[in-house]
This record gives C-alpha cells, structure tokens and sequence, in this order.
C-alpha cells in the first residue's frame, strides 16, 4: 500500500542534470533549490513563487541543506567551495 501523495510540484528555472537538488525550510513554508546553472534559489513553498536568487559559486550545486534550525542553509559546489548563507539576513541585529 503506497500512502505517499503528491503536495505540490513546480517548474523549476533550474536544470538539473546531474547535480543539485532542493531542501524545505523546517517551517515549511519556503524552499532552497540550486543545480547546473549556479544559482541558489529559494522559493514560496505554497505558490512556487521565487523569493531570493543568490550567486556565490562558480561550479554546478551539487548540494542544498537547511540547518535544523531553519536560520542558515548550506550549499556545496563542484568548485569545491561550500557556502553558509543566512535564511532571512534581514534579521541581523
């Protein structure tokens, strides 16, 4: 008995070949997706709206993780470089 169900699905401005991926705030109500066209993209969970684009690599995102407490993620290129980026940098006191 599969249970799984589809919640939401996008197209994405984003290729994915054979790197990148896509990671869920732990609020749940945004995304980070990041792939061949060295972007790093976040978007509205619920419209697929894209809120931020970010350039920092100079190689395909080969990976995309929010830390468990949603304040920064982290994105690793085929540069060689990971980057540390903050959720809502606006917040800096």
């Amino acid at each position: 008995l599969n249970t799984k169900e589809l919640i939401h699905a996008y197209t994405m401005p984003i290729h994915f070949r054979d790197e990148g991926g896509a990671s869920l705030h732990p609020d749940g109500k945004r995304f980070v997706a990041g792939g061949s066209d060295l972007w790093v993209r976040v978007f509205d969970f619920d419209n697929g709206q894209e809120l931020e684009c970010l350039k920092g690599h100079h190689g395909p995102i080969r990976c995309l993780r929010y830390a468990p407490d949603g304040k920064t993620y982290a994105t690793g290129s085929e540069d060689g470089t990971i980057r540390l980026w903050k959720t809502f940098p606006e917040d800096e006191a």
